[in-house]
């Protein structure tokens, strides 16, 4: 059985610094196990230094050889596709942006070849992104997402050895490589989703405690997770306040620093399920129906450079509710 990171990194991002963060995790409850961590050779040449603590909780660290011109998306993404061509092993892939919480070894006892947790835990119908990845799989001419009913989420796979394995991994890759290099999106979760239909939807669900996506409807599994995704790429954003303190870029950024994990971020990986910061939960089914509508977003970018002129439309919008209630009320 072996444990796979993926990494591509070079000194100005936060990528190496997340896979020390769960590879430091995973030898916490694991440390036994096989954890082989996959770089690409430009990765692998800059592990020197300040990047050379991971090598501490590596088992194996394999380098992948690119052409030059190949860009670190792409370099991640092939890796990522291609893992049966480096691990002749059952395995459990697993993003960097993840901090382990509990013992592992429970998922060889799963009864299924392949699988997945489903994206926001949830299925289609309850997505709040349903109609981009529906929109997305048509411009590909993909079935994967709507035969599934569901998205699974790329973050973690479980492949049992053997051909059902190689043939998930053989379709996955050339199907972003189809959706890269042809239709110019470089997504590879919808690549995973066609290439299970493809398959004969082979991959099964997982219990979230595989996955668990705090901030996407994961809360139910939190106590019980076997591993927090805690999505990286969600706070890029400039504005974007992360609500869980291990994903923090300051905080990332005293590891790179340090060359390694300073103890009190030591301290707060070992109680992986408490590190969240001050979070409002929304309730209202109406306000969650529209998180994602441009009009949200409009009207935060307008409070933030125009005050006036949305006080003036939240006056309006208040007048409005107001007399609304006075007219039910008869």
């Amino acid at each position: 059985m072996t444990y796979v990171l993926v990494l591509t990194s070079t000194a100005s991002d936060f990528y190496y610094e997340q896979a020390l963060m769960a590879a430091y995790s995973f030898r916490l409850y694991m440390p036994n196990e096989n954890l082989t961590i996959l770089v690409d050779d430009k990765t692998f040449n800059s592990l020197t230094g300040k990047r050379a603590a991971l090598k501490n909780y590596a088992t194996k660290i394999i380098s992948v050889p690119f052409d030059e011109k190949t860009t670190n998306v792409e370099r991640s993404r092939l890796i990522k596709t291609s893992i049966p061509d480096y691990i002749d092993d059952d395995f459990l892939y697993m993003d960097c942006d993840m901090i382990v919480c509990d013992d592992l070894s429970d998922i060889q006892n799963e009864k299924c070849e392949l699988g997945g947790v489903l994206d926001c835990h949830c299925h289609l119908d309850e997505h709040i992104h349903k109609d981009a990845f529906l929109k997305r799989d048509k411009k590909l001419k993909f079935h994967g997402t709507a035969c599934l009913n569901g998205n699974f989420n790329g973050g973690l796979v479980w492949a049992r050895k053997g051909e059902t394995q190689k043939s998930l991994f053989k379709n996955w890759n050339e199907l972003w490589k189809y959706s890269a290099y042809k239709k110019h999106d470089l997504h590879d979760q919808p690549c995973l989703n066609e290439a299970n239909w493809k398959i004969g939807m082979k991959m099964k669900e997982l219990s979230g405690i595989w996955n668990c996506q705090p901030s996407s409807g994961g809360l139910e599994f939190l106590g019980e997770a076997k591993i927090i995704h805690y999505f990286s790429s969600e706070f890029d954003g400039k504005n974007y306040v992360p609500y869980y303190k291990l994903a923090d870029r300051n905080l990332q950024m005293r590891i790179k620093e340090a060359g390694d994990i300073p103890d009190d971020i030591k301290a707060m990986i070992k109680k992986p399920r408490f590190q969240f910061n001050k979070v409002y939960l929304i309730k209202d089914q109406r306000i969650v129906s529209i998180m994602q509508s441009p009009l949200i977003f409009t009207f935060a970018e307008m409070k933030a450079k125009l005050p006036a002129l949305f006080k003036f439309f939240e006056g309006g919008a208040s007048f409005m509710r107001s007399l609304g209630k006075k007219l039910k009320g008869r």
